[in-house]
């Protein structure tokens, strides 16, 4: 198990560029920028829609890490050395200092004591480190999330498993955009959808999700990009993202979806669900059902009246 020191500085976000590279040159392995100033940044380009509330501080803080260990003396110099920014310009506002050690174990695996099985319905998202004894009316998936979205445990997600188990998959085409780790399309496979397409603008998660499909024995060979990467049309097509991404796919999603075809859409808050409704309104979309769990909201919509049979 490897140790590291990592020590965080704070400043005004006018600073940041600096302090990382005065942290790199002093032999840091690599920084992290936190702090409301870039959320906000990231709200305004629409990289999320939810948000803890923010206090609009221009402050950030910068953490690096380092294999050796700086001393009492040299963290000092490295303070007064970001102090002294002010001298070329740069409002570094109040600096703060602060250092602790961590290990690998931190970084890479204390999140494997948060993720054990999960039953929704009688689909069992398990990790490959705890495998169940299978049962023979359950359905098993597992899933290495990595750096991927998509464990189960998401409100988003449960719901979109949930909504795959209530109707008869033999013989359609489902598609997973956006997919992250894989799961809703590995699912979808597992419940006996005849062909399976995926697609995300993550190259990190379109590796996961095709070791995941791996994993699970299913032919899935997972695309970079969006849904203008899949040709044909679906029976049923899975959006597990943001609402703004959502709407903006929508108009390339109804012409993708055939008579009766289905549309689910997940990853939506309460807030902007009334708009995405409207929109898929707009475009000829019928609501079919929609379910809650806490702030989060899921939709099935279709392309015409679905039939009872």
């Amino acid at each position: 198990m490897n140790y590291w020191q990592e020590v965080e500085i704070i400043v005004n976000y006018e600073a940041q560029e600096a302090v990382s590279e005065i942290l790199m040159n002093q032999g840091a392995k690599g920084v992290a920028i936190e702090g409301d100033i870039i959320m906000q940044q990231a709200l305004a380009d629409r990289l999320g829609d939810y948000f803890p509330h923010l206090t609009g501080s221009e402050q950030v803080a910068i953490k690096a890490c380092f294999s050796k260990y700086k001393t009492e003396r040299e963290l000092q110099h490295l303070l007064k050395s970001v102090q002294d920014l002010d001298k070329f310009g740069l409002n570094v506002g109040r600096v703060k200092l602060n250092w602790k050690i961590v290990c690998d174990k931190e970084w890479a695996d204390v999140w494997k004591d948060h993720y054990h099985p999960i039953n929704i319905g009688k689909v069992v998202v398990q990790p490959s480190w705890e495998i169940l004894p299978p049962q023979d009316n359950k359905v098993y998936v597992t899933i290495d999330p990595g750096m991927a979205f998509g464990t189960g445990t998401h409100p988003s997600t449960f719901m979109c498993i949930e909504a795959l188990q209530q109707m008869d998959l033999a013989d359609k085409v489902v598609w997973d955009i956006g997919t992250g780790s894989g799961i809703l399309a590995i699912t979808a496979a597992k419940l006996g959808a005849k062909q399976i397409e995926a697609v995300d603008i993550d190259p990190v998660a379109v590796k996961v999700c095709s070791l995941n499909a791996e994993l699970n024995q299913v032919n899935l060979k997972p695309k970079q990009g969006s849904i203008d990467q899949i040709n044909g049309t679906a029976d049923v097509i899975i959006v597990n993202i943001i609402a703004d991404v959502i709407i903006e796919l929508l108009p390339q999603i109804c012409s993708k979806l055939p008579p009766k075809g289905l549309l689910f859409v997940s990853g939506i808050i309460n807030q902007r669900a009334e708009e995405v409704r409207q929109e898929a309104y707009q475009l000829g979309l019928r609501q079919e059902w929609e379910n809650r769990q806490g702030e989060w909201v899921f939709y099935c919509f279709s392309q015409g009246e679905v039939s009872d049979d």
